[in-house]
């Protein structure tokens, strides 16, 4: 680690603003998910309410995204808990609340993938059954949501700046950005890399240095993520719910 007698910033020799970082679009990614779900939670409330059971296409379409958002959180966490935690702490030290606010999150967050399991199964198909239970995840996910958000911003305004000073842009990407991208599941890289336009992701997969066949493999991806799990959900809970 430097000793705090050494001065060391890099931070001026990164070529891209922090917020192109694979770790701020990761947060990106997040936000836009969390404002998903909200609207999610809110059209399912306003349709039982209006007398219309959740159907077994919303819950089933609901059901296949909140999978694959559950498992890009907690791999998020995960690589930054395994990898870019211990490698950016060999300069300087984290602040001990990032680690701290995983543990917080993640027992919310199974405490919110138990309950909408519950509602989105077979079992739960009238309003008396949907009611109850889609009024507890939505008071789940009232306490996750900003508890979240807030962890977010903490790492960006503390974390990221730190990695910066103490890292050239090439170690990242080598050794902490080209770790974490081979370990994304194909659903990962859809939730990772959805928000980006054409443009965008050119500019981040050149910026990591992403040769060009693994470029088109992951925009492959991205396509059929967007074709076969956020279209449907968007259709059938997003536009379908709001219009019922």
């Amino acid at each position: 680690m430097v000793s705090n007698g050494e001065q060391i910033d890099y931070s001026s020799t990164w070529k891209h603003a922090l917020e192109e970082d694979g770790w701020y679009r990761a947060h990106v990614a997040l936000r836009a998910d969390f404002a998903a779900i909200q609207q999610m939670l809110d059209n399912f409330a306003a349709q039982l309410a209006a007398g219309k059971a959740i159907t077994r296409a919303q819950a089933a379409t609901a059901d296949r995204y909140f999978k694959s958002f559950h498992h890009f959180f907690e791999h998020h966490h995960h690589v930054e808990e395994d990898i870019a935690m211990p490698y950016i702490q060999k300069r300087c030290e984290l602040p001990a609340k990032i680690s701290a606010g995983h543990k917080e999150l993640e027992a919310l967050l199974q405490k919110l993938v138990e309950q909408l399991s519950a509602l989105f199964s077979p079992e739960a198909q009238t309003l008396e059954q949907q009611r109850p239970l889609l009024e507890a995840a939505a008071a789940t996910f009232s306490e996750l949501r900003p508890l979240t958000l807030e962890h977010l911003a903490g790492e960006e305004a503390e974390a990221m700046p730190l990695m910066r000073r103490y890292f050239k842009s090439e170690e990242i990407s080598k050794d902490v950005v080209g770790k974490i991208v081979r370990s994304l599941s194909s659903d990962d890289l859809g939730v990772f890399l959805r928000t980006l336009s054409l443009e965008e992701f050119r500019a981040f997969a050149k910026q990591e240095g992403m040769p060009f066949f693994i470029r088109w493999i992951v925009g492959y991806q991205v396509s059929q993520y967007k074709k076969k799990v956020w279209q449907p959900f968007e259709r059938e809970c997003l536009q379908a719910s709001a219009s019922a």
